[in-house]
């Protein structure tokens, strides 16, 4: 298998004759400083490249592309860690993305992990904004409660007699849906998850103080769910459902900040 590219990542290949591709970025193809880590990454300097798109990113914030790109960068300098961490941003970002996805599986296939591709359902709450959810559940309670108070008053006419039951039958289980969907759906974008970006693997502690008990390791570039955090230590949730305790230092968010506002245990 290879590393699947945009368009534009294969034209900035072809210009400078080299073997190396990279995701089309959004910005003007005139930037300086997206051409300078284009040039850097088609000319095999991957570690400036993945330098250069990162002060992109510190400027301008993050973008799936950008994402991906850096993710390419650091791949091809041997970093896994940090490759597996901006697969993972570039894909919260765009969850429905098939380079992305691609990439980030070889890369894992690569680093002997297990694949982790997201299910259909996942990337679709991902993709709908709760308050997508919550608008419907409105809308099917309003129609409920219309479906009632017709229903209540008795009309002369059948035919709106039996619409109004139809209305209350059908609305009732799509109300019950929908309110099922929103509760994942906020359950589901509230994870906060992180990669291990320790070198080879980090240490899972039996607690979360110096010198605790070793229990086992998680490789480098592992996608954890984060579940409480004490002090310099977080409590994770590893991928075969064992928990335990990492330091804060082997470990950053997929959704930059995110452990900041993750209560302490």
């Amino acid at each position: 298998m290879t590393f699947q590219f945009s368009r534009a990542g294969r034209f900035v290949t072809l210009l400078f004759a080299l073997g190396a591709s990279i995701l089309s970025l959004t910005a003007d193809t005139s930037d300086s400083e997206l051409d300078a880590a284009n040039r850097a990454f088609a000319y095999g300097s991957y570690d400036e490249a993945a330098g250069l798109f990162q002060k992109i990113i510190a400027a301008r914030g993050y973008s799936a592309a950008l994402c991906f790109n850096l993710a390419n960068a650091e791949t091809k300098a041997n970093h896994p860690g940090l490759a597996m961490l901006n697969y993972e941003r570039a894909r919260y970002l765009a969850p429905n993305d098939a380079d992305i996805n691609h990439n980030l599986q070889l890369a894992r296939q690569q680093a002997g992990l297990e694949p982790n591709s997201y299910r259909w359902w996942e990337a679709l709450m991902l993709s709908i904004n709760w308050t997508v959810w919550l608008a419907l559940m409105v809308l099917c309670l309003s129609l409920l409660l219309f479906a009632v108070v017709g229903t209540a008053m008795k009309l002369p006419s059948p035919a709106l007699r039996t619409t109004f039951r139809l209305i209350f039958f059908i609305g009732t289980p799509l109300l019950l849906m929908f309110a099922f969907v929103e509760l994942a759906c906020i359950g589901f974008n509230n994870r906060v998850e992180g990669v291990i970006i320790a070198p080879k693997a980090a240490n899972l502690l039996l607690s979360p103080i110096d010198g605790a008990e070793k229990i086992g390791t998680i490789p480098e570039g592992e996608l954890v769910t984060v579940e409480g955090r004490h002090d310099k230590y977080f409590r994770i949730e590893a991928r075969d459902h064992h928990f335990g305790w990492i330091q804060q230092q082997d470990l950053e968010p997929v959704i930059a900040d995110s452990f900041d506002a993750k209560p302490a245990n």
